[in-house]
Parts: structure tokens; sequence; C-alpha cells
């Protein structure tokens, strides 16, 4: 048996340590990650889609562990890198603080500044359909594991639903409150599982994530794989290690789930 795991930088298996590595070690299964940092939730879902075609690659029994990122993370045609797509919605913003501009030099978003008028075409036309595009997300990998019974699927979200969009002047919508009462409890089968709690949320911002590469700590990476192991044995997940604040607390309002 095989644990397949699709992803952005939360879910990169970096070895002995990070997550995927552990839970490997306690399923004693194989674990294959296609994880990229700076990748959305579309770039996981192609790779998933392309590797389900391939009838050689799963077996009975095998899991599917889905990352959902941030939803605004579009593969634009001209970017150079895959990962280039993390804060390319920066480019078009008037309104962003100066610290997230100093972030976008440094990922090197500066040389896509020449289409600043598509990424704001792009936002203003777009934007109501990325408030709801991980639920749609959701929904959509609950519908291909009715297709696939034989093996499992265990799905999250690396940020909250909405992720700052109401924050983005250029989308030009706001968080709803049918999105925050939301319940995806009709979802449960078997073989599907949605954790409705963000991993950011999980985990926080820590200082030290620059070390692992993923955003957690050693001990939150296993922690994170208990977590995973628990859901998969149908046993009820230790959550005592959520930490109490959200990932980027200057807008923890904005956040569906506190």
């Amino acid at each position: 048996m095989t644990i397949h795991i699709y992803s952005d930088s939360f879910g990169v298996n970096y070895g002995s340590g990070t997550w995927p590595f552990e839970l490997g070690k306690l399923r004693k299964q194989k674990t294959i990650c296609y994880g990229k940092g700076g990748t959305g939730p579309n770039w996981s879902l192609k790779k998933l889609i392309t590797n389900l075609e391939d009838p050689l690659l799963f077996k009975p029994q095998d899991t599917i562990i889905v990352l959902l990122s941030d939803q605004k993370r579009m593969e634009f045609p001209w970017l150079k890198e895959a990962h280039h797509a993390d804060g390319m919605f920066l480019i078009a913003e008037e309104n962003r603080s100066t610290k997230e501009k100093e972030r976008k030099r440094h990922w090197g978003g500066e040389q896509y500044k020449i289409y600043k008028s598509e990424i704001k075409t792009v936002a203003n036309t777009l934007g109501p359909m990325y408030l709801y595009e991980n639920v749609k997300n959701i929904t959509f990998l609950h519908l291909i594991s009715k297709m696939f019974k034989d093996y499992k699927f265990l799905v999250f979200t690396c940020f909250s639903l909405d992720n700052f969009t109401s924050n983005y002047k250029n989308f030009n919508i706001e968080s709803t409150k049918l999105l925050h009462d939301l319940t995806f409890e009709p979802l449960k089968s078997p073989n599907f599982y949605y954790c409705p709690v963000p991993i950011s949320h999980m985990v926080g911002k820590n200082k030290d994530h620059e070390s692992i590469h993923n955003h957690m700590t050693n001990e939150q990476n296993g922690n994170f794989a208990l977590l995973c192991d628990a859901i998969l044995n149908n046993k009820e997940p230790d959550i005592s290690w959520f930490v109490p604040h959200t990932y980027y607390s200057i807008y923890s309002s904005g956040f569906i789930y506190e």
C-alpha cells in the first residue's frame, strides 16, 4: 500500500522528521509526494487526475492525501516557474502593505509587473468565483472518491476557505455568512474525510519554519502525522497541539474557522 500526497509546501517530504516521512513510518507504507511550494490547488489536482488515469500507479487500499492550497495561485501562462503563482495578485494591488510588496520583490514577482493590467482584469472578472473555489474542489474530490472506492481520500485546506479575498481590493468581494456556516459533514464516507480546520491554523506562524521548509516544527510534523494516521484508522484525532492563534493574526477576523 502507498500514500500519495498532493500539496503545496505544507506537504513536501524533506525526509526524516517531516510529516510525510513520519506518516509512512507509522503506517509502514511507502510515501510518494507530489508537493511543490508556491503552487495552487489546480496544480495539485492536475497531478492527481493525470495519475488516476494511469491504472498502474494506484493499488487497492492506497491512500490519497490532498492539501488544497490558496485558490488565488493561478497558473498564468507567462509564469517562468510554477511556484511563482504564489502572490501574483499582489502585483495588481495598490493597497497592499509595504511588507507584502517587499515579499513580492523577494520571490521575483517584479518581473511580471508588465502583466499588471491582465492580472487585474482576471481578479475583477473571476473574483466571486474565488470565494467558493475550494468548496468546489472539496466536493469535486468527494465525487472522485465515489468513483475510486478502493482508495482512501483525506482532504485538508492549507488556509481558510476565503483566504484574504476580502482584503484584496481588485476582487471586490466580501466573505459570506453562508460560507462561514457551511458544513461538510454530509460528505463523510468510509473512504472520504475532509478536515475543516486549515493546516495553517493548526500550526500557526512559527519562527523555526525556515529550517523545516514545510512551515511546521519537528514536533508539529510528528503531531500532524499522528493526526492523519488516527483519521485513516477511523479514530478520534488528538487536536490538543493546535496553536490558539491563526497563521496571520492581523487578519484573524477574515478567517473562516477560528
